[in-house]
């Protein structure tokens, strides 16, 4: 009798560094269930930090690489020559590349999009000629390079299928599989939630808050001058900006210069998920004024805290919150301060969406999303 032989997977985790990607990995790896499949071991490369944030699985194997540690030059040389020789010698049987600017080739590969930027037009036309746009210019074609190279393609939204794939081969399998909610958020009782009864006319604050990092596709200045306009009307309006921003001073500068109701203490920076969870549920309104997404992970998680949410209307976001909001053009900000002022006066709107952006958040299950790839293995290991 032959006996059967177990399959093993590398996971290539080493392009992951944007807390989208972190949140995805920790559920990831969580809620993975090998039990239905042929692969019984599972090894992953990242970076040391990322690795101690991913839980531990009896079939899990972390590695890092000291090429890893260092900056992009190394790290694609670890992708070019160390991992096809670390595949070969471990006879490894699928290569999972969870970011599709990977620069290895393996003959049995997943390759996971989560990055649309280089593929919008009108956002990547947003950016001046610099030394950023012409990294995004050798991005799209690396991904190009590595989606038409994979078995199979993992994209996270039907919008960034359609975008991306009109540049691909027409024989690749896609499939669409998008993140999960995490635990926490769906144990919240919705009585705990933001209370959304509130008057704005004795209430005496209504806070705003944007979740997301300082670029110029995420249209913070429309958001900027949409508050400045309602402030004047509701003095009892305030705004948080919660995202990394010390990257791109010169934008932050601009918005504060250029705004007399915008100070620097209206931008927090990054928090932690425990403190990000407690603000969001302090808060009244949440806007997101992104222009290009390929999911919007801090949209989804606005939706299951049952927010009163007012959406940029591009990309994948509509997708996401459906009928869970209200949506404007990013770079309206008349359009923007119409929609957050119809949430402000009106109360039974905002309970309407909320529950309703908590209902559809619901349905948004990392076992699924787990699930959805084993099937994916289970092809690939016939």
């Amino acid at each position: 009798m032959i006996k059967k032989r177990y399959k093993k997977i590398v996971i290539d985790a080493s392009r992951n560094r944007s807390g989208g990607a972190i949140i995805y990995l920790k559920n990831f790896i969580k809620h993975l269930n090998l039990e239905n499949t042929q692969v019984k071991e599972i090894i992953i490369f990242s970076h040391k930090d990322i690795l101690d944030q991913i839980p531990n699985r009896s079939f899990l194997v972390k590695c890092s690489h000291p090429l890893l540690e260092m900056n992009r030059f190394f790290q694609i040389i670890w992708q070019l020559i160390y991992l096809p020789y670390f595949l070969k010698k471990s006879k490894t049987d699928i290569l999972y590349s969870t970011d599709s600017t990977t620069f290895c080739n393996h003959s049995n590969s997943i390759v996971f999009n989560q990055d649309i930027l280089s593929f919008d037009k009108q956002a990547f036309n947003q950016i001046p000629f610099s030394l950023e746009k012409i990294r995004l210019f050798i991005i799209k074609f690396v991904q190009i390079y590595s989606l038409n190279n994979a078995k199979e393609v993992i994209f996270l939204s039907d919008y960034a299928r359609k975008t991306i794939s009109k540049h691909l081969k027409k024989n690749i399998s896609y499939n669409i599989i998008p993140h999960g909610i995490e635990e926490n958020f769906k144990k919240i009782n919705l009585e705990k939630l933001n209370n959304t009864t509130w008057d704005y006319n004795s209430k005496k604050k209504i806070k705003i808050i944007y979740v997301s990092p300082l670029f110029l596709y995420k249209n913070h200045q429309t958001v900027v001058k949409a508050y400045a306009r309602l402030k004047k009307k509701y003095d009892n309006l305030e705004i948080e900006f919660i995202g990394n921003y010390k990257h791109n001073l010169k934008l932050y500068n601009n918005l504060i210069d250029e705004n007399s109701l915008i100070n620097e203490s209206h931008f927090t920076g990054e928090l932690n998920r425990k403190d990000l969870i407690k603000t969001l549920i302090e808060s009244d309104i949440f806007v997101f004024a992104s222009s290009t997404e390929t999911f919007g992970i801090s949209l989804l998680e606005a939706m299951a805290l049952a927010m009163p949410i007012v959406c940029s209307d591009k990309s994948s976001l509509p997708e996401v919150l459906q009928n869970g909001g209200l949506y404007f053009d990013p770079k309206d900000d008349l359009q923007l301060s119409n929609q957050i002022e119809l949430l402000i006066t009106n109360e039974s709107l905002r309970k309407n969406k909320s529950q309703q952006a908590r209902k559809l958040a619901l349905k948004f299950s990392w076992d699924q999303n787990t699930e959805q790839f084993c099937e994916i293995l289970n092809r690939l290991t016939k």
